[in-house]
């Protein structure tokens, strides 16, 4: 599927980044090589498509009419007694009978879609939630021992995904007992997690990740030019 031309701009995107006391009073800048860069809606749909699709077992099965154990018998007569010609009760048309184009629980295998392609549309959509202020920066204290009060207090939306990278256990064990808060690893992120949450959250050491990740597949997509 052809996309259309990428760019990127060097525009400053601050984010909030909160101290223990929940006081935003730390400003930090996301890199705008990776959270200020355009791709088309085409390129975003299609790598979207593919995860969700991926995602799918396909193990659904209903039987044809070939494979139902019921009697050959012909329901009746073919002539003379004024209704339709049917043959067996195995036909889909009448009920216990085979289904006719049925999922056949057979999966013809993953769709797939290059890395280049699947940095973009997470540089992407990155983008558009820090357009749209749908990110934040978080600072979080070392924690040795979960502190689910205390975590829940630093989160800047209730309904958020948060991004870690290198955390202790036991702040990812405190995030893991909220309600409405979902956990991902920033080298296992995708653009299909970040488009089914409402808001992301990032810890220093996951935005450092991300940058790093996604840079080098950036500067080599194709499409890459940085705006005048």
């Amino acid at each position: 599927m052809a996309t259309k031309t990428t760019k990127t701009t060097t525009n400053k995107l601050p984010a909030k980044r909160a101290n223990k006391t929940n006081e935003p009073n730390l400003t930090n800048i996301l890199d705008p090589r990776v959270f200020n860069y355009q791709v088309s809606d085409a390129l975003l749909a299609q790598v979207i498509h593919v995860y969700r699709d991926n995602t799918h077992q396909n193990t659904s099965k209903v039987k044809t009419r070939g494979e139902l154990t019921k009697t050959t018998k012909k329901m009746y007569k073919q002539k003379g007694t004024g209704n339709a010609r049917h043959g067996s009760k195995m036909s889909p048309t009448f009920v216990g009978g085979g289904v006719a184009f049925g999922p056949t629980g057979v999966k013809p295998g993953n769709l797939k879609i290059n890395r280049k392609m699947r940095a973009a549309a997470l540089a992407g959509i990155l983008s558009l939630y820090a357009k749209d202020k749908a990110i934040e920066l978080v600072t979080f204290p070392e924690v040795m021992k979960p502190e689910v009060k205390l975590v829940k207090t630093l989160l800047p939306k209730p309904d958020t995904l948060l991004v870690y990278a290198k955390e202790t256990p036991a702040l990812i064990s405190s995030v893991r007992n909220l309600d409405n808060v979902s956990l991902i690893e920033a080298a296992k992120l995708n653009a299909y997690l970040i488009a089914g949450s409402r808001f992301v959250t990032l810890t220093p050491s996951a935005h450092e990740a991300l940058v790093a990740r996604v840079l080098p597949l950036l500067k080599a997509h194709k499409f890459d030019k940085l705006a005048k």
